[in-house]
């Protein structure tokens, strides 16, 4: 009896211990701009904002100062570009700027009047789960902030005859020394072969950092004055712009060595004397007309 008692009492501490650990996330549910936007104005730092229906923006979300997860469910965010209002410039749908970390998950992000998602001056944002396509300027902009890729599917962005998927730089409007940062933790696909990933730099002085985590299976290198996207064989799949004055801090790209195939032919007494029979041949039958005819 006693050790059933204190079976029970272990079961209970045991619960009471870990069920807080394994969901103490608060999540909050959202249905429209309003409710997205108040939910993200009233984030405690961990807070998972979760979509319920697609929404559409009439002007850019700002995130500052706060570390919180947007999981689109599948679901999408988009520009009403009738009614867009672009706040000081700034017409991209999503921006974490200085002091906050925005994790995307599960979520399509589309036609902004200039980028998706921007990671503005210090701002860090994680890509999970997450496709991009038709916007106005481009697909992710690195703007003095952080960009980690863990899976991230591109489809055409950019203007009329040119697709910009990543851009990299630091334009005029940032401050600090905020190194532009490209992390790769996983997978990067494009339906482009071009423009997938793109450096402008307004202050060439920031230069900047590519960063491979251990197991990610697409890789960014420096290669010469380019960064290059490689597969799992180092195989490279797109390759940025010239890159000219910056200094680039990240792994270069080392191709494999080409193992040298050694000829296994077996040796042959008719292969290796072959030349030698024919010359030793061609001897005896001169000799044997030049006999013939003296003595016959």
């Amino acid at each position: 009896m006693k050790k059933n008692i204190v079976s029970v009492l272990l079961v209970f501490i045991l619960a009471f211990v870990l069920i807080p650990n394994i969901s103490n996330a608060k999540t909050t549910e959202v249905y429209d701009e309003e409710t997205l936007r108040q939910a993200i104005e009233n984030a405690e730092d961990g807070e998972i904002i979760s979509l319920k229906s697609n929404i559409n923006l009439t002007s850019y979300i700002g995130i500052n100062n706060k570390n919180i997860t947007i999981n689109g469910n599948n679901f999408t965010i988009s520009r009403i570009p009738e009614e867009w209002y672009s706040n000081e410039g700034n017409g991209s749908l999503i921006t974490s700027g200085s002091g906050a970390k925005l994790n995307l998950v599960n979520i399509t992000l589309t036609k902004a009047s200039t980028y998706g998602v921007q990671a503005y001056n210090g701002g860090y944002v994680s890509l999970d789960s997450v496709t991009i396509f038709d916007c106005n300027y481009g697909g992710v902009f690195i703007n003095g902030g952080t960009v980690e890729i863990k899976n991230l599917i591109l489809k055409k962005n950019g203007g009329q005859g040119y697709n910009n998927g990543i851009e990299i730089g630091k334009d005029s409007s940032t401050t600090g020394k905020n190194t532009p940062t490209l992390i790769m933790s996983g997978t990067l696909s494009s339906t482009e072969n071009s423009g997938v990933i793109y450096v402008d730099m307004y202050d060439p002085s920031a230069g900047l950092n590519v960063i491979n985590s251990e197991n990610t299976s697409n890789k960014v290198f420096t290669n010469g004055n380019t960064l290059v996207i490689t597969d799992q064989s180092n195989s490279i799949l797109y390759t940025s712009n010239e890159i000219a004055n910056i200094e680039i801090t990240g792994d270069p790209l080392v191709q494999p060595v080409e193992p040298q195939i050694k000829d296994e032919t077996p040796e042959t007494g008719i292969g290796n004397t072959l030349p030698v029979d024919i010359l030793i041949s061609a001897s005896l039958v001169i000799l044997v007309i030049i006999l013939k005819r003296k003595y016959f």
